[in-house]
């Protein structure tokens, strides 16, 4: 999808830095996985301690 934007320049080239991305492209795309993953992340919080799952983490861990 083609999207014109514009970007605050300081943001990007410190992205660009901490990340050794080259192109504002795929630092875009870097950043949209990376809030898709965390949200991900925080939407399985809900189903902590709610007996969804029953297992023992521990051991499952010390099988690999």
């Amino acid at each position: 999808m083609r999207t014109n934007i514009e970007l605050d320049d300081t943001l990007v080239k410190k992205a660009m830095d901490l990340t050794k991305i080259s192109t504002k492209r795929a630092l875009i795309n870097k950043a949209l996985e990376e809030l898709i993953k965390s949200n991900t992340r925080k939407g399985m919080l809900k189903f902590m301690d709610s007996g969804i799952w029953e297992g023992d983490l521990k051991k499952m861990r010390e099988m690999r």
